[in-house]
């Protein structure tokens, strides 16, 4: 089996172990609102074949068999005029096995740790969970949100699609004792009734999905009346990338070798759009009103940034980040993230 299920491999051909159900805790159906025609809390041979001709066509499809929010004859989803720039380098292809590893370098400098941290904080700051409400986080990858959003009460139901993120999960999950489920799915097709939950929240994972809009779509269905959506994405127009590539175009010119590898502030290869602040809110507009919109941290991606703010004291770095971060919460369209709490339109 290929790590990586593309159209053309997944043809008359689907992934096994979506057979199977990962779950850290067991949750009834009817507690958690999964759509009656989604077995076992995962997804079926004949449903991911569905969804993924339904993807790569870029069409709403309304097969059979396939989880529709209970809303199988409903009208079909609009698509926004732009959405961010399509990463060519990635086709519509799912990565099964896709693993976070990849993200944390041998050296982690201060302003990464501190933006990590702070993305973490903004978006649970951002949901702002409440004992009782049922939130579903899309992506959820290791879980790290959803336990905290546990810890504060919230009814937490996790949405990964790969079974390596599911582990970590799982692992996370029973390390802190959370009361959080985990379904393995996909963000395009949420196997969840309609108006079933009261918020969703997807972190940095809405530029690894092949259809964003259609994940719009899907948040917008199973959302409640005066639900919240809480979209956090990393801003790759932010004032440290445009630096970063105004240094090495300089650099270039001048002469100097270009570097080896991927820049910061180029799309890495498991994403398969570029997102900026404005084709965010293009992109949340087709659904959703804006309620607040958050910035997270400043000049990451800056060359030699983290380097200078390793060799300085560790109060003198924390300091400068704080202050930094704190200009970046009115900045969203400068800022290293972009945080939008938005609500549904009337």
């Amino acid at each position: 089996m290929s790590k990586v299920l593309s159209r053309r491999e997944t043809e008359g051909k689907a992934d096994n172990e979506f057979k199977y159900s990962y779950l850290s805790l067991p949750a009834k159906r009817g507690n958690l609102g999964v759509s009656s025609n989604h077995r076992d809390f995962s997804v079926t041979e004949s449903i991911l074949s569905g969804i993924l001709q339904s993807l790569c066509s870029f069409r709403m499809t309304e097969s059979e068999g396939l989880p529709q929010n209970d809303r199988e004859n409903g009208p079909r989803l609009s698509q926004p005029d732009a959405i961010g720039a399509r990463n060519d380098n990635r086709r519509c292809r799912f990565d099964l096995e896709w693993d976070d590893g990849q993200l944390f370098p041998e050296v982690v400098y201060p302003d990464a740790g501190f933006l990590f941290r702070r993305m973490n904080e903004a978006t649970v700051e951002s949901v702002g969970p409440v004992a009782g409400e049922r939130i579903l986080d899309i992506g959820c990858g290791r879980g790290i949100d959803g336990v905290e959003m546990a810890k504060r009460g919230a009814v937490v139901i996790g949405l990964e699609p790969s079974h390596v993120m599911i582990k970590h999960a799982e692992g996370y999950i029973t390390e802190n004792g959370a009361n959080m489920s985990l379904i393995r799915g996909l963000g395009e097709r949420v196997p969840l009734r309609a108006k079933s939950v009261d918020k969703v929240v997807c972190k940095g994972a809405l530029d690894h999905f092949p259809d964003p809009p259609m994940v719009m779509g899907q948040i917008a269905l199973v959302l409640r009346p005066g639900g919240k959506a809480v979209i956090a994405i990393a801003n790759f127009e932010s004032l440290g990338f445009r630096l970063g590539r105004m240094v090495w175009w300089f650099r270039k010119k001048l002469g100097f070798k270009a570097p080896v590898g991927r820049m910061l502030w180029e799309v890495p290869e498991d994403h398969t759009y570029k997102f900026d602040y404005s084709s965010l809110r293009c992109l949340v507009d087709s659904h959703f009103e804006i309620e607040k919109a958050t910035g997270v941290s400043l000049l990451f991606g800056l060359p030699w940034w983290g380097m200078f703010l390793a060799k300085c004291p560790r109060g003198v770095s924390r300091s400068i980040l704080n202050l930094l971060d704190g200009l970046a919460r009115h900045l969203p369209s400068i800022s290293d993230v972009v945080v939008l709490r938005c609500r549904m339109k009337l």
